[in-house]
This record gives structure tokens, sequence and C-alpha cells, in this order.
């Protein structure tokens, strides 16, 4: 992380209480939850400004689950746009019954103004031209780049969709949870159940690469040490192991097995991440939104 879907039909609504102006949708048809389309699409609600920049940038393609902006690179599979939607979509809808479990969450994710997801293809094109001219016109992208879904010798579907899970969690994570619910999922300081949790693991089963510990200095160059990264980071592991899928990647020390996981959280987090009103992931994804 850098700081660093029978088909269920719906009308994607603005996006904050004081959105940008949008274009109207093409013949009142609303999309399907995970559908692609073109940029261009008038049914893809984004300010005129913000389409023109997408487009600028080559990012040709977008879906909008929910009313959450996701844009791709032209040189992104169109699946891969695709299965980035269903994953969205599903952690906002986890019973799949065509409604988001939290209003709340939904709403403080939602505003392009604020965040949103972003598909790059190429490194250099995305940090020396393209990203420049979208940051002008849109909030903070979270990344889902291709170069990160490069294995040691190809493209893996499981990687693929370990790399997408990472970092739709760190964005509803930090835009969502802790805007919504900041006692228990505040990336902000060091206050929240999660980022106390976060301080209680570090250098005992959790260091992120990027941050020393005494006796075991950092892997990579880089800063990882504010909440904003280093809490978001240890709770996305922890949340997609804790439920029994593999994560992209593990901190220094953290454990292989969800048991020991387990064995090491505390009973504040355990309590937070089980409640229902919290809607967090409690068993592993199905991939297949919207179908049960």
């Amino acid at each position: 992380m850098r700081l660093l879907q029978p088909y269920i039909f719906l009308v994607l609504s603005a996006c904050a209480s004081d959105p940008p102006p949008v274009d109207p949708p093409a013949s009142g048809q609303a999309p399907d939850v995970c559908t692609v389309l073109s940029t261009a699409d008038a049914r893809i609600l984004l300010a005129p400004s913000q389409r023109q920049a997408l487009l600028k940038a080559n990012m040709t393609r977008c879906a909008q689950p929910f009313g959450v902006l996701m844009a791709a690179d032209d040189r992104i599979p169109t699946d891969t746009l695709a299965l980035a939607a269903r994953v969205l979509a599903e952690l906002l809808d986890q019973d799949m019954d065509g409604v988001p479990d939290d209003p709340a969450v939904l709403e403080a994710v939602r505003n392009p103004n604020v965040a949103w997801l972003a598909m790059p293809h190429d490194p250099d094109d995305w940090e020396e031209w393209q990203l420049p001219g979208l940051q002008r016109q849109l909030g903070y992208d979270i990344i889902i780049p291709t170069w990160w879904m490069i294995g040691d010798e190809e493209r893996d579907n499981e990687r693929v969709k370990a790399v997408i899970v990472e970092e739709i969690v760190h964005f509803l994570t930090q835009f969502g949870y802790s805007a919504v619910y900041p006692a228990e999922f505040g990336v902000d300081d060091w206050t929240s159940v999660i980022a106390r949790e976060t301080q209680r693991a570090q250098c005992v089963f959790w260091q992120h690469p990027e941050n020393d510990c005494p006796g075991s200095p950092a892997e990579y160059r880089g800063d990882c040490s504010d909440p904003n990264c280093d809490v978001v980071e240890f709770y996305q592991q922890v949340l997609v192991q804790s439920v029994g899928m593999e994560p992209g990647w593990r901190g220094m020390g953290f454990p292989e097995t969800r048991e020991e996981l387990d064995g090491l959280l505390s009973e504040e987090i355990k309590r937070v991440m089980n409640e229902p009103a919290f809607h967090q992931l409690r068993k592993p994804l199905r991939f297949t939104y919207p179908k049960l």
C-alpha cells in the first residue's frame, strides 16, 4: 500500500453530501453492480473533469460497484477489473442480497473526491504522467497494479486475487471503517482497537519490512511506521488470515496459520472483528458476486 455479482440492478447514486456534478445516465439504464464499462459511458457517474482526466490518463475502463469508483488502465484485462469489482461488491454485501451491509461505510467510500481504486499497468507511466493529472481531479488513489500481480515467472490467478483482496481491504479500512468507527478501526493515530493491537504485536509477531525492530532491521527502504500505513497493513493480514484465506504476503514474524494467529490475538480485537454491527469479513470470499 502506498502512503504511504439472478443479477441485481440498482441505480448508482451521487457520491457524497456535496458531490461533484455528474453526467446523466444514458437512456435511464443502470449498469449491473459489477459491470465493466467504458470510462466514456455516461452510466459511470463522474464529474466531466474527472472523466476527462481518466481518459487522458488511458484509464479507459471503469466499474462502479454500489457507486464506488474503480478505474483501470486500458492494458489491464477486462476480466481483472471485473474480478476486482466482484471482490469489492462482496466485501460491501457479504450476504449477497443486493443491499450493502453497512450504509454508513458505503457512504464513506463512494466519493471519488475522497478516495478511489486505480488499476495501473506500468509503474513508470503511473508515476510520471498518469497519477499527476489524476491527483488534480480525484481523491486519494489506492492502487491495484499489474506489477504487484506478477509472480516469479508469470501472472498467477491466486496471486491476482490476493493482491486485489489486500488493496480493497486497505481501501475499506482506511476510508470506510476508520472513518465510521474510529474507536475500533481508526488509523489516524494509535488509539483505536486495531491500532493498539498493532502496537502490541509490534516486534513480537508483526514487523512491516520497511520498519526496524530491535535486532531486526528493516528489509526494504521505506517507512511504514505511521498508523495509516502500519495499522492498515497489519489489520489486512489479520483479517484475511483469521477467516482462513491466504494473505498475499506476511509481515516479518507473522504466524503461518490461522490457529497460531488466533492464539496470539487479544480478546479485544477478536470481539471487534466478530461484532455483527461492524460487518467485518468472517468467512472466505467466494469471488462469485452476485451468486450465492
